[in-house]
Protein backbone atom coordinates (compact mmCIF):
# COMPACT_ATOMS: atom_id res chain seq x y z
CA UNK A 1 0.00 0.00 0.00
CA UNK A 2 1.36 3.44 -0.67
CA UNK A 3 0.72 6.47 1.69
CA UNK A 4 2.10 9.96 0.50
CA UNK A 5 3.77 12.43 3.14
CA UNK A 6 4.85 15.86 3.45
CA UNK A 7 8.12 16.21 4.26
CA UNK A 8 10.00 19.60 4.28
CA UNK A 9 6.87 20.33 1.57
CA UNK A 10 8.31 17.58 -0.65
CA UNK A 11 5.99 14.56 -1.43
CA UNK A 12 7.52 11.24 -0.30
CA UNK A 13 5.74 7.69 -1.46
CA UNK A 14 6.74 4.80 0.82
CA UNK A 15 5.75 1.06 0.69
CA UNK A 16 4.30 -1.12 3.52
CA UNK A 17 3.54 -4.44 3.98
CA UNK A 18 6.61 -5.74 1.13
CA UNK A 19 5.91 -8.97 -0.96
CA UNK A 20 7.43 -12.21 0.59
CA UNK A 21 7.16 -16.02 0.14
CA UNK A 22 4.17 -16.97 1.51
CA UNK A 23 4.09 -20.77 3.17
CA UNK A 24 2.30 -22.16 0.59
CA UNK A 25 5.22 -20.81 -1.79
CA UNK A 26 7.54 -22.48 0.83
CA UNK A 27 6.28 -25.72 1.02
CA UNK A 28 6.11 -26.22 -2.80
CA UNK A 29 9.84 -25.19 -2.86
CA UNK A 30 11.15 -27.61 -0.43
CA UNK A 31 8.74 -29.88 -1.95
CA UNK A 32 10.41 -29.31 -5.46
CA UNK A 33 14.17 -29.34 -3.63
CA UNK A 34 13.42 -32.63 -2.15
CA UNK A 35 12.74 -34.57 -4.99
CA UNK A 36 15.56 -33.10 -7.24
CA UNK A 37 17.96 -33.78 -3.99
CA UNK A 38 16.42 -37.47 -4.56
CA UNK A 39 16.73 -37.91 -7.87
CA UNK A 40 19.97 -36.67 -7.96
CA UNK A 41 20.88 -39.00 -4.64
CA UNK A 42 19.34 -42.17 -7.15
CA UNK A 43 21.31 -41.38 -10.31
CA UNK A 44 24.72 -40.94 -7.96
CA UNK A 45 23.50 -44.52 -6.05
CA UNK A 46 22.89 -46.07 -9.36
CA UNK A 47 26.17 -44.80 -10.48
CA UNK A 48 28.19 -46.14 -7.10
CA UNK A 49 26.64 -49.71 -7.61
CA UNK A 50 27.68 -49.88 -11.61
CA UNK A 51 31.25 -48.69 -10.74
CA UNK A 52 31.45 -51.43 -8.28
CA UNK A 53 29.80 -53.99 -10.07
CA UNK A 54 31.86 -53.43 -12.89
CA UNK A 55 34.68 -52.94 -10.94
CA UNK A 56 34.45 -56.33 -9.17
CA UNK A 57 33.57 -57.80 -12.82
CA UNK A 58 36.99 -56.83 -13.98
CA UNK A 59 38.90 -58.09 -11.14
CA UNK A 60 37.25 -61.41 -11.02
CA UNK A 61 38.14 -61.52 -14.46
CA UNK A 62 41.63 -60.40 -14.66
CA UNK A 63 42.33 -63.33 -11.58
CA UNK A 64 40.71 -65.54 -13.81
CA UNK A 65 42.14 -64.70 -16.60
CA UNK A 66 46.32 -64.38 -14.53
CA UNK A 67 45.77 -67.54 -13.28
CA UNK A 68 44.98 -69.60 -16.08
CA UNK A 69 48.13 -67.81 -18.17
CA UNK A 70 50.65 -68.89 -15.57
CA UNK A 71 49.16 -72.67 -15.35
CA UNK A 72 49.13 -73.16 -19.01
CA UNK A 73 52.81 -71.56 -19.53
CA UNK A 74 53.96 -73.94 -16.63
CA UNK A 75 51.80 -76.99 -18.09
CA UNK A 76 53.01 -76.43 -21.74
CA UNK A 77 56.52 -77.76 -20.12
CA UNK A 78 55.41 -80.59 -19.12
CA UNK A 79 58.02 -83.35 -19.80
CA UNK A 80 60.45 -81.17 -20.77
CA UNK A 81 63.17 -82.12 -17.32
CA UNK A 82 66.32 -83.83 -17.34
CA UNK A 83 65.77 -87.95 -16.04
CA UNK A 84 67.92 -87.87 -12.89
CA UNK A 85 67.21 -91.06 -12.14
CA UNK A 86 64.14 -93.00 -12.44
CA UNK A 87 61.12 -90.70 -10.13
CA UNK A 88 58.87 -92.88 -7.84
CA UNK A 89 56.09 -91.71 -9.10
CA UNK A 90 57.55 -92.74 -12.91
CA UNK A 91 60.14 -95.34 -12.62
CA UNK A 92 59.79 -97.06 -15.92
CA UNK A 93 59.67 -93.45 -18.32
CA UNK A 94 62.85 -94.18 -20.94
CA UNK A 95 65.44 -91.31 -20.49
CA UNK A 96 64.50 -90.16 -23.87
CA UNK A 97 60.64 -89.84 -22.97
CA UNK A 98 60.69 -87.89 -19.28
CA UNK A 99 57.62 -87.66 -17.44
CA UNK A 100 54.96 -85.45 -18.19
CA UNK A 101 51.80 -85.59 -16.01
CA UNK A 102 52.03 -87.66 -12.96
CA UNK A 103 48.86 -87.31 -11.42
CA UNK A 104 45.54 -85.86 -12.60
CA UNK A 105 41.52 -85.79 -11.27
CA UNK A 106 38.36 -83.83 -12.56
CA UNK A 107 39.33 -80.56 -10.42
CA UNK A 108 43.66 -81.33 -9.91
CA UNK A 109 46.73 -82.09 -12.05
CA UNK A 110 50.53 -83.14 -11.10
CA UNK A 111 53.02 -82.81 -13.66
CA UNK A 112 56.85 -82.12 -13.85
CA UNK A 113 59.14 -80.08 -15.67
CA UNK A 114 62.28 -78.44 -15.31
CA UNK A 115 60.49 -74.64 -15.09
CA UNK A 116 63.60 -72.69 -13.68
CA UNK A 117 66.20 -74.03 -15.97
CA UNK A 118 68.59 -75.65 -13.27
CA UNK A 119 68.60 -78.91 -14.86
CA UNK A 120 66.45 -80.31 -12.15
CA UNK A 121 63.41 -81.94 -12.22
CA UNK A 122 60.37 -80.03 -10.98
CA UNK A 123 57.26 -81.43 -9.59
CA UNK A 124 54.45 -78.94 -9.69
CA UNK A 125 50.55 -79.41 -8.55
CA UNK A 126 47.75 -77.70 -9.11
CA UNK A 127 44.65 -78.39 -7.34
CA UNK A 128 41.05 -76.62 -6.65
CA UNK A 129 39.80 -76.50 -3.09
CA UNK A 130 35.69 -75.89 -2.67
CA UNK A 131 34.48 -73.78 -0.15
CA UNK A 132 33.39 -75.04 2.67
CA UNK A 133 30.09 -73.59 2.36
CA UNK A 134 29.15 -73.25 -1.69
CA UNK A 135 25.52 -72.32 -0.88
CA UNK A 136 26.74 -68.76 0.31
CA UNK A 137 28.34 -66.06 -2.09
CA UNK A 138 32.25 -65.85 -2.18
CA UNK A 139 33.39 -63.25 0.98
CA UNK A 140 36.69 -62.90 1.97
CA UNK A 141 36.99 -62.60 5.35
CA UNK A 142 34.25 -65.30 5.70
CA UNK A 143 37.38 -68.27 5.00
CA UNK A 144 33.99 -71.02 4.76
CA UNK A 145 32.89 -69.08 1.89
CA UNK A 146 35.87 -68.58 -0.30
CA UNK A 147 36.37 -71.50 -2.81
CA UNK A 148 40.68 -71.45 -3.82
CA UNK A 149 43.33 -72.80 -6.25
CA UNK A 150 46.29 -73.88 -4.62
CA UNK A 151 49.94 -74.69 -6.14
CA UNK A 152 52.44 -76.39 -4.63
CA UNK A 153 56.19 -77.15 -5.88
CA UNK A 154 59.13 -79.47 -5.29
CA UNK A 155 62.69 -80.30 -7.13
CA UNK A 156 64.01 -83.65 -7.41
CA UNK A 157 67.36 -83.45 -5.30
CA UNK A 158 69.99 -85.74 -4.66
CA UNK A 159 67.33 -89.06 -5.46
CA UNK A 160 64.38 -87.23 -3.35
CA UNK A 161 61.81 -84.56 -3.75
CA UNK A 162 62.65 -81.35 -1.70
CA UNK A 163 60.49 -80.27 0.21
CA UNK A 164 59.87 -83.65 1.42
CA UNK A 165 56.40 -82.17 2.19
CA UNK A 166 55.29 -78.98 0.34
CA UNK A 167 53.36 -75.94 1.06
CA UNK A 168 50.53 -75.50 -0.86
CA UNK A 169 49.81 -71.59 -1.48
CA UNK A 170 46.26 -69.95 -3.22
CA UNK A 171 46.80 -68.31 -6.60
CA UNK A 172 43.03 -67.68 -6.82
CA UNK A 173 40.48 -67.26 -4.46
CA UNK A 174 36.31 -66.57 -4.77
CA UNK A 175 36.33 -69.90 -7.37
CA UNK A 176 33.05 -71.52 -7.84
CA UNK A 177 34.73 -74.41 -10.18
CA UNK A 178 37.47 -75.46 -11.51
CA UNK A 179 37.18 -78.51 -14.51
CA UNK A 180 40.11 -80.29 -15.52
CA UNK A 181 39.99 -82.56 -19.19
CA UNK A 182 42.76 -84.40 -20.37
CA UNK A 183 42.87 -85.66 -23.88
CA UNK A 184 45.43 -88.61 -25.34
CA UNK A 185 47.35 -87.62 -28.66
CA UNK A 186 44.56 -88.67 -31.17
CA UNK A 187 41.76 -86.38 -29.21
CA UNK A 188 40.37 -88.70 -26.88
CA UNK A 189 39.54 -87.84 -23.54
CA UNK A 190 41.45 -89.97 -21.28
CA UNK A 191 42.11 -90.37 -17.46
CA UNK A 192 45.37 -92.13 -17.53
CA UNK A 193 48.18 -89.60 -16.88
CA UNK A 194 50.77 -91.41 -19.10
CA UNK A 195 48.92 -91.13 -22.37
CA UNK A 196 48.06 -87.00 -21.79
CA UNK A 197 48.90 -84.87 -24.32
CA UNK A 198 46.64 -82.40 -24.05
CA UNK A 199 44.60 -80.36 -21.30
CA UNK A 200 41.35 -78.45 -21.02
CA UNK A 201 41.27 -76.37 -18.38
CA UNK A 202 38.26 -74.26 -17.36
CA UNK A 203 37.62 -71.90 -14.25
CA UNK A 204 34.79 -70.23 -12.76
CA UNK A 205 35.46 -67.41 -10.54
CA UNK A 206 32.32 -65.16 -8.49
CA UNK A 207 32.06 -61.80 -7.73
CA UNK A 208 29.69 -60.63 -4.87
CA UNK A 209 29.31 -56.51 -5.60
CA UNK A 210 27.29 -54.12 -3.19
CA UNK A 211 23.38 -54.29 -4.12
CA UNK A 212 23.48 -56.91 -6.55
CA UNK A 213 23.60 -60.51 -6.80
CA UNK A 214 26.48 -62.48 -6.76
CA UNK A 215 27.70 -63.20 -10.45
CA UNK A 216 29.73 -66.26 -11.92
CA UNK A 217 32.20 -65.31 -14.83
CA UNK A 218 33.82 -68.75 -16.37
CA UNK A 219 37.41 -68.61 -18.71
CA UNK A 220 38.68 -71.46 -20.26
CA UNK A 221 42.23 -72.47 -21.78
CA UNK A 222 43.08 -75.39 -23.72
CA UNK A 223 46.77 -76.33 -23.19
CA UNK A 224 48.84 -78.48 -25.81
CA UNK A 225 52.14 -80.65 -23.61
CA UNK A 226 54.10 -79.85 -26.70
CA UNK A 227 57.15 -81.88 -25.22
CA UNK A 228 54.96 -85.31 -24.91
Amino acid sequence: MKHNSLIHGKSRTSMSGAGGFSLIEMLIGSAVFIVVLLALYIILDTSQRDYASGAVRSDVQENVRVVLESMARELRMAGYAPVDSPHADCPAVPLEQPCGVTALTSSSVTFQADLDGNNLTDRVVYAFVPPADPTRPCDSIDPATVGRITRSGQSWTAGAWSPVTPSAYDIAQCVKTMTVTSYDGAGVATTTPASVRRIKISITGEENARGQGPRAYTLSTDIQLRNL
